[in-house]
């Protein structure tokens, strides 16, 4: 999502549309004017604020904080919500759910930390400045009090975000000391606001980088997997390079001098499988084999089912990278000599086949142009065929009438012909087997070529 500029409304101008108010007003005007009317105040905070002042709409949960302590929270969402929870009480926060709107509140905040942990010692604060104040970025250190739909922006995030500038409210050193992850939440917010880190951000995450260490490898990898996510995560992952956290994380990097192929990771961004494709183009530039990726990616803690996209796209890629150059070498990929390897391609590879362009597109775009159009061409008319074989293995048994290591032979043999000459249907099959056993020396294992 890019930046769109935002403007400071007129002094005494409700900030928020007409349509945001309405929708919001109808969603927690009843819970707001509880807290009022019991003596508290009530603000929106967070991602909410920040996206409807850049006309991107409601969007997620909404996240409110309060001069209320926590059981005067609990008491007062008690009568408006349908769902009430204290998981993180003892953090000054109650989650409630009301029908389809979820809403967490949270006393202001003014906590501190210890230097070997990222929880923080919670202390509870009745000023809304104070609150704002230790949050990770200006643009997501502003607030809007309900009623009355007031602007609080004592940092100036509004201005940072029409001018595309990402700084701190505070101190940076300070803040990623604190929370370390704030470190990587920079790059994240730089790419999905397309907005620039100041050079005092940028010294400051350079001298912090060890401070990482304190926060578990889960953490990180749910972080990473966030940039990744984003339409155009590019600008994001530059910065991790630029700052020297991409080496810290996944050491392949370190001293690499490679660049972070920027349109290439970006051009994948409406492809389901995006987080594994850009895992695979960000690995497969500097990891030398698959277990050293598989590795990196453990190493995060990222979930196994992704490790094995990443790794069966990256093997597909450099599959797809050797074809096309050798097809090249040969003549083009012309239909006689680049057909038969376009079917093997589509066979080992058929699933993967559009995320391994992709990467290989972004690694350095070598894909001989003859050889993709036939790719496409037997993918789009053998594709589904070429996967399977028409017989299996009891039929196999049932054609030579014997079982054993020859009915793999077989198999394998009969693979081979279709990469060779084509999808085969089940009756062609049958008498290809037939024709092999026939032929084949019985006392031995090899196998040769039947006519077709």
């Amino acid at each position: 999502m890019g930046s769109t500029p935002a403007r400071a409304p007129p002094p005494g101008t409700p900030a928020l549309s007409d349509d945001d108010r309405r929708e919001l007003s109808g969603r927690i005007g009843p819970l707001a004017a509880a807290f009022t009317r019991a003596g508290h105040r009530f603000f929106l905070v967070g991602g909410l604020v920040r996206d409807t002042l850049l006309g991107h709409g409601l969007t997620g949960d909404i996240d409110i904080t309060t001069d209320a302590i926590p059981d005067q929270i609990a008491q007062l969402v008690a009568g408006w919500a349908d769902t009430v929870w204290e998981q993180g009480k003892a953090f000054g926060t109650i989650g409630a759910r009301r029908k389809d709107t979820a809403v967490e509140i949270t006393t202001h905040r003014a906590e501190s930390y210890d230097s070997g942990s990222r929880k923080p010692h919670v202390r509870f604060s009745d000023d809304i400045v104070t609150d704002l104040g230790r949050r990770d970025f200006t643009v997501n250190a502003m607030a809007i009090e309900v009623p009355g739909w007031t602007l609080y922006d004592p940092f100036g995030g509004l201005a940072d975000l029409a001018n595309g500038v990402l700084r701190t409210p505070s101190e940076p050193e300070g803040l990623f000391s604190d929370d370390p992850l704030r470190m990587l939440r920079a790059a994240r917010f730089s790419a999905q606001l397309a907005l620039a880190p100041t050079q005092e951000l940028v010294t400051a995450i350079r001298g912090m980088r060890p401070r990482l260490a304190i926060v578990s490898r889960e953490r990180i990898g749910t972080e990473l997997t966030k940039l990744l996510e984003l339409p155009r995560p590019s600008a994001g992952v530059r910065f991790l390079a630029d700052t020297g956290l991409l080496g810290d994380l996944l050491p392949p990097w370190q001293q690499s001098g490679t660049a972070v192929p920027a349109p290439g990771f970006d051009a994948v961004g409406d492809l389901d499988e995006r987080v594994e494709i850009r895992w695979a183009i960000l690995l497969g530039l500097v990891c030398d084999d698959e277990a050293t990726a598989a590795r990196c990616l453990s190493a995060l803690r990222i979930r196994g089912a992704t490790i094995q996209g990443v790794i069966a796209i990256g093997r597909a890629a450099r599959a797809l990278q050797t074809a096309s150059a050798d097809a090249a070498a040969s003549g083009g990929g012309g239909p006689d000599t680049g057909r038969p390897v376009a079917r093997r391609l589509v066979a080992d590879h058929g699933p993967q086949l559009d995320a391994a362009t992709a990467t290989v597109t972004a690694w350095d775009g070598s894909l001989s142009e003859t050889f993709v159009r036939l790719l496409a061409e037997v993918q789009t008319a053998e594709g589904e065929a070429l996967r399977r074989l028409p017989v299996d293995g009891h039929r196999v048994m049932e054609v030579l009438g014997r079982s054993g290591p020859v009915v793999g032979e077989a198999l394998a043999w009969l693979r081979n012909q279709q990469i060779e000459h084509g999808p085969l249907s089940s009756e062609r099959a049958c008498a290809l087997l037939a024709e092999w056993d026939r032929r084949r020396p019985q006392s031995g294992t090899g196998a040769f070529e039947a006519a077709h």
